[in-house]
């Protein structure tokens, strides 16, 4: 199989669209390939899946049971903090126990 493909380019000489509110121009999308060529020098990678530590040592995960009304509160403020669950309750609970 043989297929060309054209590139495509917009008449107008305009964006393409955004990302993040920003324009994605031509000048975009050369910068991100030659970004790519290049082996994404600048980029960080985060790790994926939980973190395997809190702090500086190894953590363990604990089965705490709470009611529908204190799941749901923890829930909301996790998402107003934009933050986890688990965080909420480890402050929480670091709180309690500095008092």
């Amino acid at each position: 199989m043989n297929e060309k493909f054209d590139t495509a380019t917009r008449p107008d000489g305009g964006s393409w669209g955004t990302v993040n509110g920003q324009p994605i121009t031509e000048e975009t999308i050369e910068a991100l390939v030659a970004d790519a060529q290049a082996g994404f020098p600048k980029a960080r990678v985060a790790p994926v899946g939980r973190p395997r530590t809190v702090g500086k040592r190894p953590a363990e995960t604990v089965t705490v049971r709470l009611d529908p009304e204190r799941i749901d509160a923890v829930r909301a403020r996790a998402r107003r903090e934009h933050t986890s669950a688990s965080d909420i309750l480890r402050r929480a609970l670091d709180e309690y126990l500095a008092g």
